[in-house]
């Protein structure tokens, strides 16, 4: 069914709503289109057009300077809207069990001071919010915030240390995006195309010299990587900044490592790596990566089992809430990723047996994937991640025990309690 006024209103009678639809028109509510002041009568505007139903009367649907034109009215995305936002997901959060996550952060004073030659930082949650959460007492959450690596000196002359925290925020790690789908050879199915970097690259050199300062102050970095290109260059990088500064305790990560060659995943596993895996985007896959890579490139596509075996550790990331055009929405709940991670197939069963079971994770290796190894990878590995006595007490209580379950079993399962230091903060009935 489409989208149309008449629908938005059934969905929110009470506010004007105005959505982007993935063909790029907008589609506004009854609400939002009096805000706007548009009647039937209005004209449409140069360079675009409202629909009409048989009547005469506006769907609500808007293309073209129609749809900017309502971009235009609306307000300003502020502190008080987000933490509007901010509420929802602290709820989504809790109701699925999650007392930790990593998210990629902000910080407005250091990008204040930044002429960027793209938004290097789209995706990124302004720490403001975070931090504000906090001064109210309604943070529900601990963050591991990823600031953004090309901001990392700034980031230093804030004040802001390694491995230091600011109550439920903590610090340590440095954002980067290498690629899209960047590869030594073209794809097969697109010969002559062999992927690109992502627009919020900079340049090797400057990666490079990001990567290396960035590891001198102590921070580690996490950059999101696809090709097999990307993750020759990447590991490059982490290489050369390791030889320069000498050792230290690291925890340096790979985002999402779609397409590496066996190469490198042997390459990661001796560096002994992060490598942070989301199972949804494999289902998002199924039906494309051997047309785009070929048999024996598709061999060693997200190839969890493999990455571990050579001595990687593996976190287990929803990549949540994912971007608005996605084949599938993004699971949020562990017990869904969970199971994803240990089927390699989708929630119908899809492809029989799993993409290349081979290279599936067992329930245990999952669950420490959602606990234990990311706190290992945010250095707190001595004060959460399992339950120990001294640990703080994030805690979650299931309606079964997944460790004895089938996957459809581990999805049906019920978050009962969640608890963050020994404090329930979701409880079902």
């Amino acid at each position: 069914m489409a989208i149309d006024r008449r629908a938005l209103d059934a969905a929110a009678p009470r506010h004007p709503v105005l959505l982007r639809r993935v063909d790029g028109a907008y589609v506004a509510n009854s609400l939002a289109l009096a805000r706007a002041r548009l009647t039937r009568e209005a004209p449409d505007p140069r360079g675009g057009r409202n629909e009409r139903d048989a009547a005469g009367d506006l769907n609500g649907v808007m293309h073209g300077r129609a749809g900017e034109r309502m971009v235009e009215l609306v307000p300003p995305d502020t502190l008080e809207l987000k933490l509007v936002g901010a509420r929802v997901a602290l709820d989504d959060l809790r109701r699925v069990g999650i007392t930790s996550i990593h998210d990629v952060a902000r910080l407005d004073a250091a990008t204040q001071r930044h002429i960027f030659h793209t938004n290097v930082e789209r995706s990124g949650t302004d720490l403001e919010l975070f931090r504000e959460l906090q001064r109210r007492g309604e943070l529900t959450v601990r963050v591991y915030a990823f600031l953004s690596l090309p901001t990392w000196r700034d980031a230093v002359d804030a004040g802001i240390r390694p491995r230091s925290d600011d109550g439920l925020i903590r610090f340590g790690a440095m954002k980067a995006f290498i690629d899209g789908f960047l590869m030594d050879a073209p794809y097969l199915n697109m010969p002559g195309f062999g992927g690109s970097f992502t627009f919020r690259f900079v340049d090797e050199a400057t990666m490079a010299a990001d990567i290396a300062g960035a590891d001198a102050a102590g921070f580690d970095p996490v950059v999101h990587t696809v090709g097999d290109k990307a993750h020759r260059l990447l590991l490059d990088w982490y290489e050369a900044a390791i030889r320069r500064n000498g050792p230290r305790d690291r925890r340096f990560r790979v985002i999402h490592a779609w397409y590496p060659s066996a190469r490198e995943i042997g390459r990661i596993g001796r560096l002994g790596l992060y490598v942070d895996i989301t199972p949804q985007q494999l289902v998002n896959d199924l039906s494309s990566v051997e047309r785009k890579l070929g048999a024996d490139r598709a061999m060693t596509a997200h190839a969890w089992r493999s990455f571990a075996d050579a001595g990687a550790r593996l976190d287990i990331v929803s990549d949540w809430p994912g971007s608005y055009n996605e084949q599938k929405a993004t699971p949020l709940a562990p017990l869904e990723n969970i199971a994803l991670a240990i089927t390699r197939q989708s929630a119908d069963g899809l492809p029989a047996g799993g993409w290349h079971p081979e290279q599936r994770l067992s329930v245990e290796e999952a669950i420490a994937a959602y606990t234990i190894t990311p706190a290992y990878a945010s250095h707190e590995e001595q004060r959460k991640g399992s339950i120990t006595v001294g640990k703080l007490a994030d805690l979650v209580v299931l309606s079964r025990d997944i460790l004895r379950a089938s996957a459809s079993d581990i999805r049906a399962t019920e978050v009962d309690r969640t608890i963050l230091g020994g404090r329930v903060i979701y409880a079902t009935g």
